[in-house]
């Protein structure tokens, strides 16, 4: 094999921050598609509300409420 062919057959490799950006994009396309996909099936609600901030809002004053009784 020559010289100019083991150039060719180099891979080209990401940086440690193009990782690092891939991986956390891919963190979050998979968060979203969770919640798209239990919000929708577990939850019978249309896909998209999981974008709406007012569930979100709902949501986490649910679970602020669930936490703030348990203390009490």
């Amino acid at each position: 094999m020559t010289e100019q062919q083991r150039k060719v057959r180099k891979k080209k490799k990401l940086t440690p921050l193009g990782r690092f950006i891939v991986n956390l994009f891919l963190v979050a396309l998979t968060a979203f598609v969770g919640a798209v996909i239990g919000y929708s099936v577990i939850g019978h609600g249309k896909p998209m509300d999981v974008l709406k901030p007012s569930m979100w809002m709902n949501l986490f004053s649910t679970i602020k409420d669930l936490l703030l009784s348990k203390e009490a």
